[in-house]
């Protein structure tokens, strides 16, 4: 490994404010460690002869990035498929999908992306679906991945009809006659999705590769796979990773979730959990670190699927819970028993009550020797808020989401009323509580860039709306504590390293185009990655 200086740069340090007026430094890295930081000229002596020096020009340069909950596998397949991401009206989908079909001629046309807020509230319709088909099976999902829309064809196959009852993690629409109408949420999705044909291993691996790369190039060292297990239409996306790594080809330190199948039952559990071992054991061996299983208790407020502890507004229902409460408990403590951290998806408030429940019934020494965390934590009831801290359950937060988009304003808003709008995206208490953070994006739900994240998580305002209301600005973290989670925080959970900036670790590194603290806060979004180093080895620049 050749050295490194890194010049001119203002260091991250989280117990440090970074102050506009304080001395830069430099960074000096040997054998992919940093081995000094400070005076340039002490860093040059420290690192040695034959050194590569780079300028900072006054960024900042933090520890690199990780990503604690990331769908690369998703991404990949998506790029497969039918993309309908971005487009702005139905007649831009309409062609999209047209054009797709006519360029893929066969049985099914799969793909998703498309905006639920160009469509009514229950959904677009298998009618519309099949005038751009035609008599194919067609399925495609929405942005969030949580509903899809299924063609008539498609219904046929999966055996979908009047007469179907609607499964206990999901939810068919249908007309005022019970006849389904093409939108299926959740769980629904999988009666089409498990006809789907599976795209080959080499094709998702060499996308995976791809967007691996875009991480790498926006800072982000390490991240998540956060499901590994064939779900909601994607295949196990294992096999790629594991074919990169065979390859040599994969860059950044990937960790896996393996996915709990949401069929499980009781009498599965042993036998589950028995294979969840073996699996992680095996994959970690090979170079993907595994030992955390995905645990999806509730779907998304949007679609009413998530868990409320009280009923949604105008709807006599409180979302959906995909496990009961006795199930998700013994499965969390036989997995914690095993040595397998538990990484829960929890939108409600009854949802991550519930995650938290199953988490204080493990019993203190076995819970606190595995990295358990609950991801997306959108609305938290204020009683459940010094419980993460108490049990030493990580807050898994995708900050992008904290504020009042269009998607927002239009859906979550009215369905969760103004009584419940101080449960949103509650940083801030938790981090008061004493919580330890964790963040990442659900790419390709929302931006994996962290300076997107950050801005939101520090502002409560979308990117670029600076007039914007804030979504309880009370709940906002400091710039500090943002960074902080971005890197140490999720660093820590995944294993991948202690995410400081220190003499003696290793030397994965982002610089920033610029200092963001010697700004207004309004433009944080504007920060760019200038440079990422991992291992002391300079990749993206």
């Amino acid at each position: 490994m050749s050295s490194l200086v890194i010049a001119d740069g203002v260091p991250f340090l989280p117990d440090i404010a970074p102050d506009p007026a304080r001395d830069r430094a430099a960074i000096g890295i040997r054998e992919g460690t940093i081995v000094a930081i400070g005076d340039l000229a002490d860093v040059r002596d420290a690192v040695g002869p034959g050194v590569e020096e780079i300028d900072a020009a006054g960024g900042l340069v933090t520890p690199g990035f990780v990503d604690a909950h990331v769908h690369l596998g998703v991404g990949a397949v998506d790029a497969l498929r039918c993309d309908l991401a971005g487009a702005a009206s139905l007649d831009e989908i309409d062609a999209r999908i047209r054009r797709f079909a006519s360029a893929h001629p066969g049985d099914w046309v799969v793909g998703g992306g498309w905006d639920p807020t160009l469509f009514p509230g229950d959904g677009p319709r298998a009618a519309h679906l099949d005038v751009l088909v035609g008599d194919r099976p067609a399925l495609l999902l929405d942005a969030d991945h949580h509903a899809a829309w299924a063609s008539s064809a498609a219904l046929a196959l999966a055996g979908i009809d009047a007469r179907t009852a609607d499964p206990s993690d999901g939810r068919i629409e249908r007309d005022v006659a019970g006849t389904p109408t093409g939108t299926l949420r959740d769980g629904a999705v999988q009666a089409v999705a498990r006809l789907l044909p599976e795209p080959p291993t080499e094709d998702i691996a060499r996308g995976i590769l791809r967007l691996s790369r875009q991480l790498l190039a926006a800072g982000i060292t390490g991240w998540q796979e956060a499901a590994l297990g064939a779900y909601g239409g994607f295949p196990d996306f294992s096999d790629a990773y594991l074919h990169l790594l065979r390859s040599g080809d994969l860059a950044g330190r990937a960790t896996g979730a393996l996915w709990v199948p949401r069929d499980l039952t009781e009498d599965g559990v042993d036998a589950f959990v028995a294979d969840t071992v073996a699996r992680a054991a095996e994959l970690t061996a090979a170079g993907l670190p595994s030992g955390t299983a995905k645990l999806m208790l509730d779907g998304i407020v949007e679609t009413r699927t998530a868990h409320l502890l009280e009923p949604y507004c105008g709807f006599d229902d409180r979302g959906r819970s995909y496990f009961p409460a006795e199930l998700a408990t013994r499965l969390v403590a036989a997995l914690n028993a095993a040595g397998i951290a538990v990484h829960v998806h929890a939108i409600g408030d009854a949802a991550v009550r519930d995650a938290l429940d199953a988490f204080a019934a493990v019993p203190d020494a076995v819970r606190r020797a595995v990295r358990n965390h609950i991801a997306h934590i959108q609305l938290i009831d204020a009683d459940d808020v010094p419980r993460f801290a108490a049990l030493g359950v990580t807050a898994n937060a995708q900050p992008f989401w904290a504020c009042a988009t269009a998607l927002a304003r239009q859906s979550t808003l009215p369905l969760i009323g103004p009584e419940r709008r101080h449960e949103l995206y509650v940083f801030g208490s938790l981090a008061r509580s004493g919580a330890a953070l964790a963040m990442g994006s659900d790419w390709p739900v929302s931006t994996f860039d962290p300076w997107q994240g950050i801005h939101v998580a520090v502002t409560r305002r979308p990117p670029g709306e600076p007039d914007a209301e804030p979504l309880g600005p009370e709940e906002s973290l400091p710039l500090r504590d943002a960074i902080d989670a971005y890197t140490r925080g999720s660093a820590t959970l995944l294993g991948v390293g202690t995410g400081l900036l220190r003499v003696g670790e290793r030397a994965d590194l982002a610089v920033a185009d610029r200092d963001p603290f010697a700004g207004p806060a309004e433009a944080l979004h504007e920060t760019r990655t200038a440079m990422t180093v991992l291992e002391g080895a300079v990749i993206a620049s």
